[in-house]
């Protein structure tokens, strides 16, 4: 009896152990959950020599939801199944580095609409926190080139 007792303990170990990796490799993040189904994103990059989780919470902390009447419009057209969100951060190492950051939005399976910039001179030499108004700002202007392209009578899927 104790030897079933410790084997399936063991087996709930080795379960709760592998749980979060698997969680940690598949590497979405529901994020403006609060706007129909919500949104997946994933954070790709580097960010000097800082660890990747600290540049996906720099991420988490940027991002913006589509807000306004016309980008929740336009988002309400690709929003089910939940598009995906590709952020890509790139700062080299080393004191005044150029870097940059991208967007890209995916709705069923189709590339849908993208932004990139340089990063801001404050992000050059600051920690990957420093990068949180270059995220809001690119994607404020994500949503707000969609919620245009619909307005002009564009499709959401080019």
């Amino acid at each position: 009896m104790r030897w079933i007792f410790l084997a399936g303990l063991h087996a709930l170990c080795i379960f709760f152990l592998i749980l979060p990796a698997a969680r940690a490799q598949g590497g979405t993040e529901g994020i403006c959950m609060t706007v129909h189904q919500g949104i997946r994103l994933h954070v790709d990059g580097m960010y000097g020599g800082y660890p990747h989780s600290v540049l996906r919470d720099a991420v988490l902390q940027g991002v913006a939801c589509p807000s306004g009447e016309g980008e929740l419009h336009a988002f309400s057209q690709i929003a089910s199944p939940s598009p995906h969100l590709r952020i890509a951060v790139v700062r080299p190492m080393g004191q005044g580095q150029q870097g940059s950051i991208s967007a890209r939005l995916f709705a069923q399976g189709h590339f849908v609409i993208g932004e990139r910039m340089s990063l801001s001179p404050l992000a050059h030499s600051q920690s990957p926190f420093s990068v949180t108004s270059d995220v809001n700002l690119m994607m404020a202007r994500l949503w707000s080139d969609l919620a245009a392209r619909i307005a002009h009578g564009g499709s959401v899927i080019p």
